[in-house]
């Protein structure tokens, strides 16, 4: 996906939203707005918004000084997810349908994300609401049909807090088809950049206890295969499937050919139309480009 001017504004918010998080001096805050805004003459519009976003960080960073703005708050929702991890599996276990009832979750947590807006989140609502949510595109089933015909699987994981719910469905996907010997690989980033999961959160959340974890080797807000370190970059080409969450991944693999699901919530117009979902819905949906 190519980056659209109408990003323009929302890279902005983030730039702003961000720089208030770091610092209360004026003179920092309109630095770094300016140097934000001197680059943005400058942007290849050819590349995916989080490419422009790594480099915007970056700019933060070098003026700050902080590297991990959202370091706290990383914290906190990874603290909250766990502390709702057994509401979470109640939920999973009463519903006729569990895994798709998991994956529901997995969507929904992807609401704990400040790169779209810097705000508390009601985790408790999500919790307790996603009964009653649907996917607006929903390839579901055919995912447990090609989820039947894979062994490696390749997550990629987005956001710290949301990595709970991650873990809960690969959890739940590894409980209810044994049989299958599925080996998760989860995917982070390589460095911090806003709220996005790195190898520090995942730890945190033991996904170490149920799947190999690897660095994208880059801070790049998204996947982006050319920067990312050997490791992932194998992973990705052993990968039976890659489950992309967020986003920012679905941003930089939309013109993929790989057999490749998409688990986001719709959170900008731009992406609403591209997509074909309308802004706010969760998205379920199997790589169209996918030669079989």
């Amino acid at each position: 996906m190519r980056t659209h001017f109408s990003c323009i504004p929302c890279i902005l918010r983030q730039t702003i939203e961000t720089v208030e998080l770091v610092t209360d001096k004026p003179e920092i805050k309109e630095k770094v707005v300016n140097k934000v805004l001197n680059y943005l003459t400058t942007i290849d519009y050819n590349v995916p918004p989080p490419v422009i976003g790594k480099e915007v960080y970056r700019i933060i960073h070098q003026v700050t000084g902080n590297h991990d703005p959202y370091h706290e708050l990383k914290i906190k929702y990874n603290s909250l997810g766990l502390a709702y991890y057994d509401d979470l599996l109640k939920i999973v276990f009463r519903n006729p349908e569990p895994v798709l009832m998991a994956a529901k979750l997995a969507v929904a947590g992807n609401v704990i994300d400040f790169g779209a807006q810097v705000k508390e989140i009601d985790i408790q609502k999500t919790i307790h609401t996603v009964e009653d949510l649907y996917f607006e595109i929903n390839d579901f089933e055919r995912f447990i049909e090609d989820l039947k015909q894979s062994r490696k699987i390749l997550y990629l994981a987005d956001n710290a807090g949301e990595i709970v719910f991650d873990r809960l469905f690969i959890e739940i996907l590894q409980r209810y088809y044994p049989e299958l010997g599925l080996e998760f690989t989860v995917a982070v980033r390589g460095a911090p950049i806003i709220n996005d999961a790195t190898r520090e959160d995942a730890l945190m959340v033991g996904m170490d206890k149920i799947a190999r974890i690897v660095d994208s080797g880059d801070d790049t807000p998204a996947m982006v295969l050319d920067q990312a370190s050997d490791e992932l970059k194998q992973a990705f080409e052993q990968a039976d499937m890659v489950i992309s969450k967020g986003m920012g991944n679905y941003e930089t693999l939309d013109e993929r050919h790989e057999l490749i699901y998409y688990l986001l919530r719709v959170k900008c117009p731009v992406v609403s139309k591209i997509i074909n979902a309308k802004e706010g819905s969760l998205v379920f949906k199997r790589n169209e480009d996918f030669n079989d």
